[in-house]
């Protein structure tokens, strides 16, 4: 993938006439663009093939997306976190559809979801947004942005989650519940990367994929 993003970034950057330092943000730009639509592209398919593609695909994206402002611990390897997300997604999807949420009632849903976004809040502003030694954040003013933007996420997903489950109890179609966890399980697996014991649990499962 590495070999391919450079050989892209090379075709651009020799079209446009751009130096070495702009061909080096085009070719990690690529890189990160092929690992996305390779990440998402594979937990569609197994998705599919576990019949969780639209559940497995919200803990994806509503995770991603979070991560993107908040930053959390990340795996040694591209394929290593690849495959992790692919893990994590699938086994939280199928565990959503077929354990959880066929036992448990809205109030079970309420009572254990508003403490758990409140819980995403407060790790949030303790903590967020996290970096590491690979790309620190030196800017303070971009610390202060990545922690607006991820509280920002966090409200807009705490109201989708609330519609989600409004609408569950307007039209009584059983998916916009499961959606709904699926929504609060992608927010809570990507707060608690941020935390020691995100970090600690990453690290034993990078450690695990490895030796697979």
């Amino acid at each position: 993938m590495e070999k391919y993003s450079r050989a892209v970034a090379e075709k651009l950057a020799s079209d446009l006439g751009y130096d070495d330092e702009k061909r080096e943000v085009m070719a990690y730009g690529a890189f990160a663009l092929f690992q996305m639509l390779i990440s998402v592209g594979l937990v569609l398919g197994f998705g599919i093939v576990f019949h969780v593609a639209v559940e497995a695909l919200i803990i994806s994206f509503a995770a991603s997306i979070l991560r993107k402002y908040s930053g959390g611990v990340h795996a040694s390897s591209p394929n290593t976190c690849t495959l992790l997300g692919i893990v994590v997604c699938i086994g939280f999807a199928m565990a959503i559809k077929f354990v959880l949420a066929p036992v448990t009632g809205i109030g079970g849903f309420l009572a254990a979801g508003v403490p758990a976004f409140a819980w995403a809040f407060y790790t949030v502003y303790k903590l967020a947004p996290v970096d590491t030694p690979n790309k620190p954040i030196r800017s303070e003013a971009k610390r202060r942005r990545m922690r607006k933007g991820s509280f920002t996420l966090l409200g807009f997903y705490l109201v989708l989650t609330a519609v989600s489950l409004m609408l569950y109890m307007i039209v009584k179609w059983d998916n916009f519940f499961v959606y709904s966890m699926c929504l609060t399980f992608g927010v809570l697996w990507q707060v608690f990367t941020l935390t020691r014991g995100g970090h600690l649990v990453i690290v034993k499962l990078d450690l695990f994929l490895h030796k697979v």
